[in-house]
């Protein structure tokens, strides 16, 4: 049965990489440029700052012959063992149920997004699949056989970790599964202790090739800070950016990808840490929102192997772009159902008391915890995924024999306790869930803020700016926008009387002394709108250091017009330099738009 089932979706992945001609674009062709150039040099090349066991999986197919096609076949083999892996996690959470393996089995083999990122190139699928295997082989062993359930699961995540190192972690929760297969605590943490140590011992080459590399002992690779640098920029609420490189450089004189990688990795989560402490609140919405990101969209995970641009030719992008709607619609509600029956699925195993079943609860918990406080995207959650389906399997078989049982009136007799606790459960989530991300949305909106690169008595720093009062959002837009060279603070809004005035401020730390404050300054506005009336003033520590400016002196960039260079001087009497911006309505409120400070300059004055 289990190899039935990995049979199905060995050949349904297989079928869907030859029928479908995607190639590796993005990050996931920088893994196939990195093998082959492993295979030439023997080396990774100077800019690979990340796990290896990816690359050192799909090296013997370039050292082969082969291409993108063969590399896209053993992710799919890799996809369709996954799906063995759970129908056996699933028989061995059941009691040995047979029908509950061979459910989650064929809910893994038919997974519409699990199909479709077995042809992406990258590091997403082996890594979830060995961790699952991971699982599997802790639930299969831990009952009889403890000893060898933590060698084979630590050895199996520190495989996982060689291609994802956030898999380390996981070893430890195994703790969990010993408890609930009925061990004591002191020898379950030393079995959990025993996993770690295997999935460490399993890492030793490459810390060493780390130590003779970089000088240092360390299990991970050299990207954990950068990695944390995209999920904290409040400019795109934790996504990647190409402005997020130049910006980074400007500042710390480093280079996402160049040497010094240590260095580098360091100051990134250095900036990281003082972006997510700078609004707490900002961050706990900017990491609900990451979780929605990671944890809901499914649709979110047809991006790299079918939608992103240049992934397939262009007939047939247009014919998956005819039937986009379709295809999305039947990914959200295969998702959706999975996760109802998985909650189902946890409810009724709390009411049986089946600990077995709900250990695998805390690996999936730690992971997602851990990828959305770091940086969140919807395909780092295929681990989560696939430890949910057995979960979606045993709910499948509790609802087919409690109803046959109701059919032949001989239902359990717990049936109804456990209905309610299920049903309970997921109506709870399921209206708590959706509450929580549109709070954490709102709390990010509301609390929006800015960064970007300026130059402060001469050192390059990052210049925050936070809202000051109520408008917090003109109309739809947010007030901030940071760019790679400055910040852009909206007009109050047509007609509203609340938004008459917007404003900002930024804190900067200088000594006491006079000052020189420069800036380019220019507008973005609306191709209908006329001249904007109005007029903006910068204010230090209270105090005015220029006469307002009329909106309508100030250049719109959109019009072909060059910035206009701002100058002031004021004198700063010591501590905290508040820099506040203020942009009043004139007569006429101002049209859609934006006023732009770049380049920010504050030097000694002469």
């Amino acid at each position: 049965m289990v190899v039935a089932v990995t049979v199905l979706a060995i050949a349904l992945r297989v079928a869907w990489v030859l029928l479908v001609p995607s190639k590796p674009v993005g990050d996931f062709a920088m893994y196939v440029e990195a093998a082959a150039h492993l295979v030439e040099h023997g080396r990774f090349g100077p800019e690979y700052v990340y796990m290896p066991g990816y690359v050192l999986l799909i090296a013997p197919v370039q050292a082969l012959g082969g291409g993108w096609l063969a590399t896209k076949l053993v992710g799919a083999v890799l996809g369709g063992l996954g799906a063995g892996a759970v129908a056996g996690i699933a028989r061995h959470i059941a009691g040995g149920s047979r029908r509950v393996a061979l459910v989650a089995g064929l809910l893994c083999a038919l997974w519409p997004a699990g199909i479709a990122m077995a042809s992406v190139t990258g590091t997403d699928v082996p890594a979830a699949v060995l961790a699952v295997a991971a699982t599997y082989f802790l639930l299969r062993f831990a009952p009889a056989r403890p000893v060898l359930a933590a060698l084979l699961s630590g050895g199996l995540f520190g495989l996982a970790a060689y291609i994802r190192a956030i898999m380390v972690p996981l070893a430890a929760l195994s703790v969990l599964v010993f408890r609930a297969a009925g061990k004591p605590w002191r020898p379950s943490l030393k079995l959990a202790a025993l996993a770690c140590a295997t999935a460490l011992f399993v890492l030793s080459p490459w810390a060493v090739r780390n130590r003779l590399r970089y000088g240092e002992t360390f299990f991970t690779d050299s990207h954990g800070g950068l990695t944390a640098l995209v999920g904290a920029n409040p400019n795109t609420a934790g996504c990647y950016s190409r402005s997020l490189n130049r910006m980074f450089h400007e500042v710390t004189g480093f280079s996402l990808l160049a040497e010094p990688h240590r260095q580098a990795d360091r100051a990134a989560l250095g900036i990281a840490l003082a972006w997510t402490r700078f609004d707490p609140l900002f961050s706990l919405g900017l990491y609900a929102s990451k979780a929605e990101r990671l944890l809901f969209r499914e649709r979110a995970l047809l991006y790299w192997p079918i939608f992103r641009a240049g992934v397939l030719p262009d007939g047939d992008r247009a014919f998956f772009d005819a039937h986009r709607a379709t295809i999305e619609a039947v990914l959200d509600d295969f998702w959706l159902g999975v996760l109802a029956l998985a909650l189902l699925g946890c409810g009724v195993a709390y009411a049986q008391r089946r600990w077995l079943l709900l250990s695998l609860l805390p690996p999936v918990a730690a992971l997602a915890a851990l990828t959305a406080a770091i940086f969140a995207e919807a395909r780092y959650r295929l681990f989560v995924a696939m430890l949910l389906l057995p979960l979606a399997a045993f709910a499948l078989d509790w609802a087919y024999t409690t109803g046959r049982g109701l059919w032949r009136r001989a239902a359990p007799a717990a049936w109804k306790r456990e209905a309610v606790i299920g049903l309970g459960l997921v109506a709870l989530l399921g209206a708590a869930l959706p509450a929580l991300a549109w709070a954490g949305e709102r709390l990010r909106q509301g609390r929006r803020w800015a960064v970007h690169p300026c130059r402060i008595v001469g050192e390059p720093r990052f210049c925050a700016w936070r809202t000051v009062g109520d408008a917090t959002v003109v109309g739809r837009e947010p007030v901030l926008q940071g760019v790679w060279n400055g910040v852009g603070i909206a007009l109050p809004a047509l007609g509203t009387q609340a938004a008459a005035r917007v404003s900002a401020e930024t804190e900067i730390e200088v000594p006491e002394g006079d000052y020189d404050l420069a800036a380019d300054v220019d507008l973005t506005l609306s191709h209908s709108a006329g001249p904007a009336d109005g007029s903006f003033v910068v204010l230090a520590d209270g105090r005015p250091v220029a006469a307002p400016l009329p909106l309508a002196r100030v250049p719109a960039a959109g019009r072909g017009q060059p910035p206009l260079p701002w100058r002031a001087r004021f004198r700063h009497t010591g501590g905290t330099l508040c820099l506040r911006l203020h942009i009043e309505n004139g007569a006429t409120p101002a049209p859609p738009g934006r006023l732009w400070l770049g380049n920010l300059r504050l030097r000694p004055g002469s």
